[in-house]
């Protein structure tokens, strides 16, 4: 399958946890912290959306 070749071999998320912070600025890492809690969000939003997918799909066959 094509998209397992743009895949990165590490996950990303197993990268950016394991990122020597100490390297940069404040101003980057206010950014970072930005960004992160940025992601969290969507990434709750899109869960939540999951849910009631999934709930919606559940009613219908029971």
């Amino acid at each position: 399958m094509d998209d397992d070749f743009d895949r990165p071999k590490v996950p990303l998320l197993k990268q950016l946890v394991k990122e020597d912070l100490s390297v940069h600025s404040i101003e980057a890492l206010d950014d970072r912290i930005a960004i992160l809690k940025s992601e969290v969000r969507r990434t709750e939003i899109e869960k939540a959306h999951k849910k009631t997918a999934h709930a919606d799909a559940d009613s219908l066959f029971n």
